[in-house]
């Protein structure tokens, strides 16, 4: 493991010059060059969901699958993801990728979610919420993603006809 001050991704307080040293897909890219490609391809994203719940009725396959593809992609860091400004989504998990790199470690975000809220407020439990480990599986969220988006559509099947 390599100690905060001798890792260049932990440096620099602005993430300016800092790199990415041992990941495994980011290594020796700059922190602010991941940070712009990412919240590109994640405003990129939203934009193919939010399309792809509008066009669920003409293709409801594909539409289905576009969606599942996604929320299994962006779904891990934050529920709301579609939603939440892709520059702050980013920030949380650039943070998490600069801890994977610091510790030398590929750990789960649910970890380093528990870890960050455990050194938070170690005196009080950690607030309950719907994310992946609450729902049992990240398999177990896409069945409940997969079910309602079939009861969205026999809903508008149903409007429609």
């Amino acid at each position: 493991m390599v100690s905060g001050s001798s890792n260049p991704a932990s440096r620099p307080p602005d993430g300016s010059e800092a790199r990415f040293v041992w990941h495994p897909v980011y290594r020796g890219r700059t922190v602010a060059e991941v940070r712009s490609e990412m919240t590109t391809e994640l405003a990129s994203d939203q934009r193919a969901y939010a399309l792809a719940l509008e066009g669920a009725e003409q293709s409801e396959n594909a539409a289905l699958a576009s969606v599942l593809n996604l929320e299994k992609k962006w779904g891990e860091y934050d529920f709301g993801w579609a939603e939440t400004d892709p520059h702050a989504l980013t920030a949380r998990i650039i943070e998490f990728e600069q801890a994977r790199d610091a510790r030398q470690e590929l750990i789960p975000f649910s970890d380093y979610r528990a870890s960050q809220t455990a050194s938070a407020s170690p005196t009080q439990p950690a607030s309950r919420s719907l994310g992946p480990s609450a729902l049992g599986s990240s398999q177990s969220r896409l069945i409940w993603i997969a079910a309602a988006l079939v009861v969205i559509l026999l809903l508008a099947l149903l409007i429609l006809g």
